[in-house]
């Protein structure tokens, strides 16, 4: 499948940055284009070649045109009950944004679409987080994408954005962590080179679920890859 077009909506959360980081680096699309509420500034040359377009969510009905003619389409949005202020909007941001930017992305064409989601996902959960993103999964499954790939890190491990409870947290699990580290935590750029990795790789199914140990074996997959001679 030639993929030379992608788009990221979700773009100036933690793993969102990330991920356009190492779209520039890697140079694996021709065309990136970052769809979000506002615009950033960049400094790096490279970053600033990416189309911003800045866009309402609450009017995500009406832009199904700012989600046509893309190839890829990475997904990292998504709140948390106490940064959305309620239940109710905190499922209105995980599921309602992130289901209506599908079915944009399914009537613009897109071929591979990228969800972020999380560890434990269970659309028949009786905990709101793990419902939520369970049923937003299955919902994107159900649109038949020509490839859907959801990605279920552990605990994201932020760089210089990490709240002081996370860091706290790191330093707890860093025995653990250097032991194994795809059992802990998952660092967002990891993440995000793990995601470009995928684009590449031949899938056994149109939808799939791809957990906290697969996510590090395709960095490492990446890596050994882009290493001089291979």
């Amino acid at each position: 499948m030639s993929l030379k077009s992608a788009f990221v909506i979700g773009y100036t959360g933690a793993t969102g940055k990330e991920l356009v980081k190492e779209l520039a680096k890697s140079k694996r699309f021709e065309r990136v284009t970052l769809i979000g509420r506002r615009k950033v500034e960049y400094d790096d040359a490279e970053l600033q070649k990416f189309e911003q377009r800045v866009i309402d969510y609450e009017k995500l009905k009406d832009l199904a045109g700012e989600f046509s003619g893309f190839d890829v389409g990475f997904c990292c949005l998504g709140t948390t009950r106490k940064e959305a202020g309620s239940a109710e909007a905190f499922r209105h941001v995980d599921y309602d944004y992130v289901h209506q930017i599908g079915l944009n992305c399914k009537e613009g064409g897109t071929k591979h679409f990228h969800l972020v989601s999380s560890a434990g996902a269970d659309a028949n959960s009786s905990f709101l987080y793990p419902q939520v993103k369970g049923q937003i999964e299955s919902a994107l499954a159900d649109m038949q994408f020509e490839r859907l790939s959801i990605y279920r890190p552990r605990m994201l491990k932020r760089s210089d954005a990490a709240r002081a409870g996370e860091k706290f947290f790191y330093c707890l699990v860093k025995p653990i962590e250097l032991i194994s580290p795809a059992t802990v935590v998952t660092p967002c750029d990891l993440l995000s080179r793990a995601m470009i990795v995928n684009c590449d790789t031949t899938p056994t199914a149109s939808s799939e679920i791809v957990f906290n140990a697969q996510i590090f074996e395709l960095d490492k997959a990446g890596k050994a890859t882009s290493k001089p001679g291979i």
